[in-house]
């Protein structure tokens, strides 16, 4: 069997600081290597030389620089939607890297494979289906797509899918609702872990003796991960468990709000958080004109005014850190903290820090609650609610016992169902039926 897979222009496929996306691709290239040809494309400008890995697995990289073209638009669109906030998403606009989407069709067509496996960028369907009309294509979706999209671009792509499958239960429905006459195309595939980063288990006896409790929170700083409601979450927490501290781990940079909610239903969020996005047409000049200034209008400085002085001192922004610091904060937390107010793709973070046996408190959001279990592995609280968050907060730290057992328990859950192996087989499985299919009707 030959596979390609297509990321869309702005993954980082090769690790160590891949996104997550990006890291799919990777961590199912991999096993597919050992016993088919696997192709996998993206753009140089985000990745490393993959040369050794290319080496070392057998995986056919292809990685194309950025047109100038490309680089232009997609410039010019995000400094637009800063200022003018576009309803369109980026990530499903024609107008984002085309001439990468052709450069990707064009070399497909001259390789005859049997799947070729999009990841969210629905954009690139209509060219690769045209110049490879033989081929089984998968639709990868990521996250959801909201209103302020094109449904009937969206309908037209889907139509030329074999398969569109969803990272969740969550989106998988969501999209069957919106799209009933091809629900019968859509089905689910989680994301996963490497279960070498979390061969050693929990060391709970020491983290019982140690007086000072720690709460991890690990992912972007950005508006939509609900970082203001956790703040005030734990400043109640603070004030009630004085032994407390807080580690905010990830990039810092909000993600454009047109990707993260849905501008025609979610009114009310969105007025409610419209002021962590405002950029004034002076600001953004400003910056370009003095590119070392600080900004001062940004979600990290709003979250730090936020503080009161006497639990400020308790929280730390430790920004972008290696990913064997990431590993070991999970396995040195007492408890992972979520708290994302938009409805969460997959969300990743927590599911790696149930790898290393840390209990899980988080909201109600998208695609986490399918694999977080209310209860058994953590505890999930409603959304934009500061005080069951403080609440959930407050209960698993004053219970060592109940910590260590949905510790345990979560920790079970995720080598059973959520390794990238486990989840390469079922994939491979499915390949292979879309490709019987396919024989069975030629």
């Amino acid at each position: 069997m030959k596979i390609a897979f297509v990321n869309q222009p702005f993954d980082t496929i090769i690790p160590p600081n891949q996104n997550s996306v990006g890291a799919c691709t990777y961590w199912v290239a991999r096993p597919f290597a050992k016993s088919a040809v696997v192709l996998v494309y993206g753009i140089k400008d985000t990745n490393p030389d993959p040369a050794f890995l290319a080496a070392r697995y057998g995986i056919d990289f292809r990685l194309f620089p950025a047109t100038r073209k490309d680089r232009l638009l997609f410039s010019a669109r995000k400094k637009y939607g800063k200022i003018f906030r576009p309803g369109s998403q980026i990530s499903t606009s024609k107008w984002t890297f085309p001439d990468y989407g052709r450069q990707v069709a064009l070399d497909l067509a001259n390789e005859n494979c049997d799947v070729i496996h999009l990841q969210h960028c629905s954009q690139y369907l209509p060219i690769i289906r045209e110049h490879n009309p033989r081929a089984k294509i998968v639709l990868h979706l990521h996250s959801e797509w909201f209103s302020q999209s094109n449904p009937v671009a969206l309908t037209g792509r889907i139509e030329q899918a074999d398969l569109l499958t969803s990272v969740g239960n969550h989106i998988t429905e969501k999209t069957k609702r919106t799209f009933p006459l091809l629900a019968d195309r859509f089905e689910t595939t989680y994301n996963g872990i490497d279960p070498q980063e979390f061969l050693r288990e929990k060391d709970y006896a020491s983290l019982r003796e140690r007086r000072i409790k720690r709460i991890l929170y690990s992912g972007a700083v950005s508006p939509h991960k609900g970082l203001h409601v956790l703040l005030d979450a734990f400043v109640l927490v603070a004030h009630k468990y004085p032994d407390v501290v807080l580690d905010i781990v990830g990039p810092i940079g909000s993600y454009p709000l047109e990707e993260n909610f849905d501008l025609r239903d979610d009114r009310a969020l969105i007025a409610q958080i419209t002021p962590f996005y405002k950029t004034s047409l002076w600001s953004l000049l400003k910056s370009r004109l003095f590119p070392g200034a600080a900004r001062k209008d940004t979600y990290l400085r709003y979250l730090e005014g936020r503080l009161p002085a006497d639990v400020a001192e308790k929280v730390s922004f430790r920004g972008f850190i290696s990913r064997a610091e990431l590993v070991e904060s999970y396995y040195e937390s007492d408890i992972f903290a979520f708290a994302p107010i938009w409805d969460e793709g997959f969300g990743l973070p927590p599911l790696e820090a149930m790898a290393a046996g840390t209990p899980i408190v988080t909201s109600r959001s998208g695609t986490v609650p399918e694999t977080v279990i209310n209860g058994t592995t953590g505890l999930v609280v409603e959304k934009n609610n500061v005080e069951e968050l403080a609440q959930a907060l407050l209960l698993l730290l004053e219970d060592d016992e109940r910590r260590e057992a949905m510790g345990r328990a979560g920790r079970r859950r995720v080598m059973r169902h959520f390794t990238w192996d486990a989840i390469a087989e079922g994939m491979r499985k499915r390949y292979e039926t879309l490709v019987r299919a396919g024989d069975e009707v030629a």
